[in-house]
């Protein structure tokens, strides 16, 4: 699955590279995507199969000689906001994906197939899918994306025999609890989810994070604290019924989601507990009712972030990219080590003027003058962090010179494996932060970072090769770098 269990721990047991022989890696093998995309998918391995994703195709590539097996183009009707789809679940055979005009896929995942398509969203509405789903017992569970253009996110499970919808769970409640924190004429919008979930399989608690409200900006149009959007969510995967939440950002208007999986752990000292990781900059470690936070530990750079937006424009960080994004922290058994990357960029942003937001389904529902607002990319940089499970202390800090958007994957090794926007594969020795290694691949990395074996090898796959407008990288190629040691 596509951050490597339940937990959404991303830690992989595999120990044969290790701190000493990482140095070592080569590239064996690339496949080169026929299409310069946004490429943050999460790669998927069963057996010496990897599956990537990106808004419309789907990939199944040889795990060891990077060889295409099959390919799969989805027609859609509408893009969304062009945002990808950042990977697939598998599950007995199957695979199962959104769509960006709000279908949900399931493939024959021997030969690509479609065997059902099913409607689940709805594209007039801005509902889109952008969330890697996640199957257990015969069910998936995938949300829809859209807070930036007026829907409301929408958590779904379905059969997976069938694709039928067996609940859904809305992020912004019309009625009920939390319905009171909203305005109560003005359209309502936001909660979308842009990553994957977390679960707890001994108590069947389904943990999800939620975006932003809507619109992102203008916080008077919508007074209150706006449940249940900047949250993390737990929900009863067999009925839907809502169990519980925190809320990280109340009467949110920084655009700071909570972006990334939750992630589920039992520390050293025996504290089952979830790490979250928003893009308001902080690490959070909650108790796994989400009642008591522990500690709340910063990954990046605060300044100005109380100061009111205004239409002559107020320059804040994090900026609207967060903080962390769509790849959130990854935790290591071994080191009792909470891994976090952080993108470290300011945003001048400018409130739009008026104090009413035209409210279109469908459209850009911002309530900024300037979009996301303006970041330098000569002031952008990034950050690695490593923090004690336990106590939330820093033990350790790797500091880049782009932001840091891709996946974590620490190992029993004693490696952690991520990538940079300057095109480089890093291993970092996960007890110290030191840079064991750095290897060249296809271009900025955003995606994914699997390690696995085939006939007792150990191997690494990086989804490398951005094409993205707001963080301003540019690649020739979209490609998946495959790494064994020589």
């Amino acid at each position: 699955m596509y951050n490597g269990d339940y937990g959404a721990t991303r830690f992989s047991p595999l120990r044969q590279i290790t701190t000493r022989n990482v140095v070592r890696l080569q590239r064996v093998a690339r496949y080169k995507l026929p299409e310069i995309t946004s490429f943050q998918s999460g790669p998927v391995v069963v057996g010496r199969t990897l599956y990537v994703t990106s808004a419309l195709h789907t990939y199944a590539i040889d795990a060891v000689t990077g060889r295409l097996l099959w390919h799969n183009k989805y027609a859609a009707t509408s893009m969304g906001l062009g945002t990808p789809v950042r990977g697939v679940a598998y599950a007995s055979g199957r695979l199962f994906r959104g769509t960006p005009d709000g279908h949900l896929l399931a493939l024959n995942a021997r030969t690509g197939r479609v065997i059902w398509n099913v409607s689940m969203g709805d594209p007039k509405r801005g509902e889109y899918f952008t969330v890697a789903p996640i199957v257990w017992r015969g069910r998936g569970f995938i949300g829809t994306s859209g807070s930036d253009v007026g829907s409301i996110g929408r958590v779904i499970a379905f059969d997976t025999g069938n694709g039928r919808r067996l609940w859904s769970w809305a992020v912004v409640p019309s009625k009920g609890p939390g319905a009171d924190t909203w305005s109560a004429t003005n359209p309502r919008a936001g909660g979308g989810m842009y990553s994957s979930y977390a679960l707890d399989p001994a108590s069947g608690i389904l943990y999800v994070p939620t975006g932003n409200p809507g619109p992102d900006f203008a916080g008077s149009y919508r007074p209150g604290k706006n449940l249940y959007t900047c949250s993390a969510v737990m929900l009863n995967t067999r009925t839907g019924a809502f169990l519980g939440y925190h809320q990280f950002v109340p009467h949110d208007v920084h655009d700071w989601d909570i972006a990334a999986s939750p992630v589920l752990f039992t520390s050293r000292a025996g504290r089952r507990m979830v790490a979250v990781g928003g893009k308001d900059g902080y690490l959070y470690g909650l108790d796994r009712r989400l009642q008591t936070v522990r500690y709340k530990t910063s990954v990046t750079t605060h300044s100005n972030t109380a100061a009111p937006l205004t239409p002559e424009g107020t320059l804040f960080a994090p900026g609207t990219q967060g903080g962390v994004n769509w790849y959130g922290p990854a935790y290591s058994p071994r080191t009792n080590l909470l891994y976090v990357p952080a993108i470290d960029w300011p945003t001048l942003l400018k409130l739009a003027g008026g104090d009413t937001i035209d409210f279109h389904p469908g459209k850009p529902f911002l309530g900024s003058a300037n979009m996301f607002g303006f970041s330098d990319p000569n002031k952008r940089q990034g950050w690695l962090t490593a923090v004690d499970a336990d106590t939330g202390r820093v033990r350790w800090k790797y500091r880049s010179k782009q932001p840091m958007v891709a996946a974590v994957t620490p190992t029993a090794g004693g490696v952690v494996f991520t990538g940079d926007f300057l095109g480089n594969l890093l291993a970092l020795d996960a007890a110290t932060g030191r840079v064991l290694a750095r290897k060249k691949v296809a271009g900025p990395v955003g995606g994914g970072i699997v390690t696995y074996t085939v006939n007792g090898r150990q191997y690494v796959a990086v989804s490398a090769g951005m094409k993205n407008d707001i963080m301003m990288t540019k690649t020739p190629m979209s490609a998946v770098d495959i790494f064994a040691l020589r």
